[in-house]
């Protein structure tokens, strides 16, 4: 998700000359960064259906202060208009999207987690698929050799595929506990 966002907010960056003849990089707001199926997922709660418990918790958390902090901000628009001090309530909301904008840091920084440790786990799996594999054809050598040495070698090499399998397993349950 976090890469179709660049990948849209670059499409609609433009490169413009500033007035010292410089090139600088406009960014124009998008409108649309998702497709209206992307929309949907993510207001039914599908991003969340990988994340655990306590990143779910957390998620709920950060959005809950954003909704806040956008009614403040709205608020303090309406009240901008017959303050004696507007420039407080401008500090006051600058403040609020600053706030905003950590929030939303957070969230996308739990998703790029959350992202690395299920493709970490993807490839575990994998990798024990092929261990699994290794160690059935390793088991039917064992049963056909009849020499001695060689039996060592491929009981040898069973184990080390073996022990590796179940690195993994540990790796894959410590992953599924973070």
């Amino acid at each position: 998700m976090q890469a179709q966002q660049q990948t849209q907010v670059q499409k609609t960056a433009e490169a413009v000359t500033s007035k010292e003849g410089q090139p600088t990089l406009l960014a124009n707001p998008v409108n649309r960064l998702f497709s209206h199926d992307d929309r949907a997922e993510f207001y039914t709660g599908g991003e969340r259906m990988s994340l655990q418990m306590r990143q779910i918790q957390r998620v709920r958390e950060l959005q809950e202060s954003n909704d806040n902090l956008q009614r403040q901000v709205q608020r303090n628009e309406k009240e901008l208009l017959l303050a004696e001090d507007p420039l407080t309530i401008l500090a006051e909301n600058e403040h609020c999207n600053i706030m905003i904008a950590r929030n939303t840091g957070e969230i996308l920084n739990i998703y790029t987690q959350n992202e690395k440790r299920l493709k970490r786990i993807m490839e575990l799996e994998a990798e024990n698929i092929n261990l699994s594999q290794d160690m059935s054809d390793t088991q039917g050598k064992f049963i056909t050799c009849h020499e001695m040495s060689q039996r060592t070698k491929i009981a040898a090499e069973f184990f080390v595929s073996k022990a590796q399998f179940e690195k993994n397993l540990a790796e894959i349950r410590e992953l599924n506990l973070q």
